[in-house]
């Protein structure tokens, strides 16, 4: 029985640990919710099809995932890219400076793309905290980290958001319930401007109170080595296939009977990734190089993604997402289901710290419940994007490759990532009732 020990169960408690114990109680749930209608063990014999049958349901939402982290990622390790952040970093003359400059690029970058507003966020609180080291000007590493975190709070408004582009393309997993979602609808509607507009500067605001509050002082910090990758000179195939690739979805945007909003999805965004990183990178070599180190970060969604389609299979086949529907329908109303949407996402990210997977999981529960209140589905995607991004501040797992970089342990950050919480969660949820 030493797999019951403290210390082993401690240590189970991994991303992959908790989606087997998700995994584990919608097999259970599944079998309760079908024994009424059959037999035991034709209820687990059903229950086993279901969940084979969702494991292999999101391959293509799973690899789109993992090349938005993957292309972001290696963007961010561009040598040019570096560069210019290093020049960046020697303009601030004192800590505020070098504090709203990392907050502000942080979030910038995170509503470009997450993977390089993450690395990015980190390289950049780095090169900062460094400069000040050189200059013997006091400091708070801590407190440059969490700012180099805040991409990861704001970004689902943002170019990447896994939810709203997800609900734009043509075969997305919820088509036949829900439609396409425009972006028109979400990401580029006056609400997510206004909203996310305002969240940017409700942390510019945090952080001045951060900085005045906050004690500093010339401690230094070492994280692991960064090698930022440069252009290559081995061959040109990246250079011609990117301009290709950049030609090919200029002449989709604009040659199309499509509007540029209507064409704006995933794989358009994705598209444009792969034709930039060919574009800088030049050399394939030098491509697949940059590329291997971003698939290293998105092994977890490689590993995790078809255990969350599997859960999908089970709470959809099993009629358990019905059920929860039926329950948010006749418990909540039009006036209060955003603000609902909205808690619901923040609390299932601490357990699902990726938004691709927690929306597999909840999306099909929150728009089927949004449908038949008569709810502008838009809306309801925003307010789960809003959800899931805020309480990544209170959730270490996408931090990990900050805390690699920085030096900074998590003690050192989560104060003030937590204040950051705070200021985003009240004004968000304060916008649930004020605007949708």
């Amino acid at each position: 029985m030493a797999f019951l020990t403290k210390k082993r169960w401690i240590e189970s408690i991994t991303p992959f640990g908790l989606v087997l114990l998700l995994t584990l109680m919608a097999f259970l749930a599944a079998i309760f919710n079908q024994s009424g209608a059959m037999e035991i063990p034709k209820a687990i014999g059903k229950t086993i099809e279901l969940w084979f049958d969702g494991f292999f349901s999101l391959l293509g939402f799973t690899l789109q995932m993992m090349m938005i982290l993957t292309l972001g990622y290696s963007l961010a390790l561009f040598e040019p890219v570096n560069r210019f952040l290093v020049r960046l970093a020697s303009k601030p003359s004192n800590f505020m400076q070098g504090l709203l400059l990392v907050a502000l690029v942080t979030m910038v970058a995170g509503l470009f793309n997450w993977g390089f507003g993450l690395i990015i966020g980190a390289i950049l609180a780095k090169t900062v905290q460094k400069t000040f080291q050189n200059k013997g000007i006091p400091s708070n590493p801590g407190l440059l980290a969490a700012a180099g975190y805040l991409g990861m709070a704001i970004w689902h408004g943002g170019l990447s958001a896994s939810a709203p582009l997800a609900v734009a393309d043509q075969n997305h997993f919820l088509v036949q319930t829900t439609g396409v979602i425009s972006v028109e609808e979400t990401l580029f509607s006056g609400k997510n401007f206004v909203i996310s507009g305002g969240l940017f500067l409700v942390f510019v605001l945090t952080t001045l109170l951060l900085n005045k509050i906050s004690s500093k002082q010339d401690e230094k910090v070492e994280g692991v080595p960064f090698h930022p990758i440069s252009p290559g000179k081995e061959d040109r195939y990246g250079y011609y296939a990117g301009i290709f690739l950049i030609l090919v979805l200029v002449g989709i945007t604009f040659l199309s009977e499509k509007g540029i909003i209507q064409k704006f999805s995933l794989n358009w965004v994705i598209f444009l990734l792969l034709g930039l990183t060919l574009f800088f990178y030049k050399s394939s070599e030098r491509m697949i190089v940059s590329v291997g180190h971003g698939l290293k970060a998105s092994s977890e969604i490689f590993l995790q993604f078809p255990f969350y389609a599997g859960i999908l299979g089970l709470l959809g086949g099993s009629g358990i997402i019905r059920l929860i529907s039926e329950y948010l329908i006749n418990n909540t109303s039009e006036s209060t289901f955003p603000a609902v949407a909205f808690i619901s996402a923040a609390g299932v990210n601490l357990l699902i710290p990726s938004g691709g997977g927690q929306w597999a999981i909840q999306g099909e529960v929150l728009l089927l419940t949004a449908k038949d209140l008569g709810m502008n589905l838009g809306e309801i995607v925003l307010a789960f994007a809003y959800g899931d991004q805020i309480s990544n501040l209170l959730q270490p797992f996408w931090a990990l490759p900050l805390l690699s970089i920085t030096g900074v342990p998590i003690r050192k950050i989560f104060p003030y990532t937590f204040v950051y919480f705070l200021a985003g969660f009240g004004y968000l949820f304060l916008m649930m009732f004020v605007l949708f």
